[in-house]
């Protein structure tokens, strides 16, 4: 059995055997020290080995706690997170739909279905971080002051962390996560919403090596008038990926002018996390984003990759998939407020 902070967290797997345990080392992570009840909550997921040409992307179930006591919910207003070097990515979400996956409090999925998007389509996103270069500090996001993330006691979230210890990325410590959630001193604050959009119809073939796929999303409200403000933002993309961009977008089929960009990266393995903005998205608008690419040949093979084009002979794609070596990705995560349910993407 391996537990979690706080130690009510305790985990099981399911499908097979946990990751093989390392032992805890204070200095690999920094910056997110274990938090008292009354200052808010915090998560470990405990070292584990990422062996040399291994991905390992598990999924980890847990009930918010109680922390006052009194079943009321519990708003939080800060983020602290760490991770050791090599992480791919770690996203947080609410369970909604359940699919093919799912887990009770304490459980971890390893892999399988852990692997398949679909099955956390609906699941709203809570955070999310992609940095664990060394020497980093932990990534500390305070939201806008007045502003905070609403939880209620014993509703399940899940953590998905993704090591990659291969040829496009390395993992040279093995696995770890460490999230505080800090609770707000505001009572009824503003609900900051969330967005993650993934543009799936991307193919990155030899023969058309460096294209360009985009997607939007619009946010509406009934109140008259209503625009939203974009706190925070980060892209997602795989080792062919060379330049990510965000728009505000009006809402008009048009592609957003090059000076509204608010949002780049050119790094696929450290994409940054853009914090402490305010960016005002205009009324039945939205979000643009644009992932450019550019084909590599894989090193074990095109039949490896992905399957052969039918119409090209010899071709070689990379598509959606999850598999950082073997796939790619172009995703959004933002977060805005005030929330909204009503979001819509193409």
């Amino acid at each position: 059995m391996v537990r979690l902070l706080p130690a009510v967290l305790a985990l099981t797997a399911a499908g097979g055997c946990l990751p093989e345990p390392l032992p805890p080392d204070d200095d690999v992570i920094s910056g997110v020290e274990p938090l008292g009840p009354d200052r808010g909550f915090s998560l470990r997921i405990p070292p584990f080995a990422v062996p040399p040409g291994v991905e390992v992307q598990d999924c980890y179930f847990f009930a918010f706690p109680d922390l006052r006591g009194d079943g009321r919910p519990v708003w939080i207003d800060r983020f602290t997170m760490g991770q050791r070097t090599g992480s791919h990515h770690m996203n947080v979400f609410r369970v909604n739909t359940i699919v093919n996956l799912d887990g009770r409090d304490g459980d971890v999925v390893q892999g399988g279905e852990c692997r398949v998007s679909s099955n956390w389509a609906d699941w709203p996103l809570v955070v999310n971080s992609q940095e664990s270069a060394p020497g980093r500090p932990a990534v500390d996001w305070v939201l806008p002051e007045g502003v905070a993330q609403k939880f209620t006691p014993g509703e399940m979230l899940m953590v998905q962390s993704h090591y990659v210890n291969a040829d496009l990325q390395t993992t040279p410590d093995g696995g770890e996560v460490r999230i505080n959630f800090h609770l707000s001193a505001h009572d009824e604050p503003i609900e900051m919403g969330s967005l993650f959009a993934t543009q799936q119809s991307i193919r990155i073939c030899r023969s058309r090596p460096e294209p360009r796929f985009e997607g939007a999303c619009a946010l509406s409200s009934s109140a008259p008038d209503q625009t939203f403000h974009v706190a925070a933002m980060n892209g997602h993309f795989h080792g062919r990926g060379t330049r990510f961009r965000m728009y505000p977008w009006d809402g008009s089929i048009e592609r957003p002018a090059e000076h509204t960009l608010m949002y780049e990266s050119t790094s696929w393995d450290e994409p940054p996390m853009v914090l402490g903005v305010d960016v005002v998205v205009p009324h039945n608008g939205g979000v643009w984003w644009t992932c450019d690419y550019r084909w590599q040949a894989p090193a074990d093979g095109c039949a490896e990759v992905d399957a052969r084009d039918p119409e090209k002979a010899g071709d070689c794609c990379y598509t959606f998939g999850n598999s950082a070596e073997h796939s790619e990705h172009c995703n959004a995560f933002v977060y805005y407020w005030p929330k909204t349910e009503n979001i819509f993407c193409n």
